[in-house]
């Protein structure tokens, strides 16, 4: 083991319990206060460790919270991956580029995925190997065998203006309206519409600060007088949090994604609009 695994291993297993800021200061001090020592690993008789497939996953797990990739996106990893080792029944050694091949065709035909999902699988799978090749825990680059999965890029479906005010018209509470306004002219994400506080938003200057949580950056979305208004009647017709959309039942929790997706097929429904 490396001075970098030994940390990166410590900074995994704290990930919990302190915040991304604090376990990047740690690291930071651990390499400053080790840069002088020589990291030996302890063995009584000189022995070959045969690890399993749940070893080198979280060893990809540590990798990934050191690199600062976010949770949701390690354990959409981890699920794929987790999946085709399953179905492989191998050690991670063994597995070949015919076995990633030969899983591909079974997703495709016995389970009907489709195209653009196979080719999140192959993506995923590809990272995941090509990233245990250039950390040497297995011997050959074996995604070089593999044929690539092109991704269908799809027509965006827009709603139209009829349809737009089909919807508005069908809103019934003024946290429908304030939901509903805030997507329409800003575009957000599910996720970074329930990420989003109260603090978040500007009223006075017509602006919402919004957190990406894939690239870790804020950019700022413009609010039209209609939003700004829907907004300010229900942030003021709630519960007091910084929580900016909340469940309907207390303890008025922060709504999740399912709730947000939820909500806005309602409206469209109600609207008339599928």
């Amino acid at each position: 083991m490396t001075k970098n695994d030994l940390i990166n291993d410590v900074a995994y297993e704290l990930r919990d319990s302190m915040t991304k800021e604090q376990i990047d200061r740690m690291k930071i001090t651990l390499y400053v206060k080790m840069q002088d020592f020589e990291l030996v690993e302890s063995k009584q008789l000189p022995v070959v460790v045969d690890h399993d497939n749940d070893w080198l996953m979280q060893r990809y797990c540590v990798d990934g919270v050191a690199a600062g990739l976010h949770k949701g996106t390690i354990r959409s990893y981890i699920g794929i991956i987790s999946k085709f080792l399953d179905y492989t029944g191998k050690n991670y050694k063994a597995i070949t580029a015919q076995d990633i091949t030969d899983y591909l065709a079974v997703r495709s035909y016995r389970d009907h995925i489709s195209q653009n999902y196979k080719s999140t699988i192959y993506r995923y799978l590809c990272t995941f190997f090509g990233w245990a090749f250039r950390k040497q825990h297995i011997a050959n680059n074996i995604i070089d065998g593999v044929d690539r999965v092109k991704q269908v890029k799809k027509k965006k479906v827009r709603l139209t203006d009829e349809e737009v005010e089909t919807i508005r018209y069908a809103l019934q509470t003024p946290k429908e309206k304030a939901l509903f306004e805030l997507m329409i002219c800003t575009g957000m994400r599910v996720g970074e519409i329930s990420a989003l506080n109260v603090s978040d938003i500007d009223l006075v200057h017509k602006q919402v600060s919004i957190y990406a949580e894939k690239t870790d950056t804020y950019r700022t979305g413009m609010l039209t007088p209609v939003a700004v208004m829907a907004l300010r009647n229900y942030i003021g017709d709630r519960p007091g949090t910084d929580s900016l959309f909340l469940a309907d039942r207390a303890p008025y929790n922060r709504m999740r994604e399912y709730g947000i997706e939820k909500l806005a097929k309602e409206m469209a429904v109600r609207g008339g609009v599928t």
